[in-house]
């Protein structure tokens, strides 16, 4: 709720360009105040009373019946990894500097500070990824 959710997603371009294999994130459903001396509702309070931005502290929400009802930003995520593994089918086809430059022809260098911000740089980045793996596979 915090971010915007092309901050969320460009983790995935961010892991291939840095080759990180993977990372810890310390709140799945803490749905706790801070130091867990309290249960907060996550429907309604979503910042566990000033302990974390708003919607950090679950990437999912309690569902009937204990099933867990994933978060827009657990969503994200999702999409993210599946721009991580589009970009690594991607490399294996063509080579690592053919899909950097994809990445980055006409914005700035993607880093962890800077990196495009433009709403439809990632669904673009996947349209060129996709074509340039179609255009492979479909020969």
């Amino acid at each position: 709720m915090a971010m915007p959710s092309a901050r969320t997603r460009i983790i995935g371009t961010q892991l291939y360009k840095y080759n990180i294999a993977g990372f810890l994130h310390w709140g799945y459903n803490f749905y706790y105040n801070q130091f867990s001396h309290g249960y907060v509702n996550p429907f309604t309070i979503t910042d566990g009373e000033y302990f974390a931005a708003a919607g950090d502290e679950f990437s999912v929400y309690p569902g009937i019946g204990g099933v867990a009802l994933p978060s827009l930003r657990l969503k994200l995520f999702h999409d993210a990894l599946q721009d991580l593994s589009a970009l690594k089918l991607c490399e294996s086809l063509y080579d690592r500097d053919f899909v950097l430059k994809l990445m980055e022809e006409d914005q700035m260098p993607i880093t962890f500070k800077e990196y495009p911000r433009d709403i439809n740089y990632l669904p673009t980045l996947r349209e060129k990824v996709n074509a340039a793996i179609a255009a492979k596979i479909c020969k």
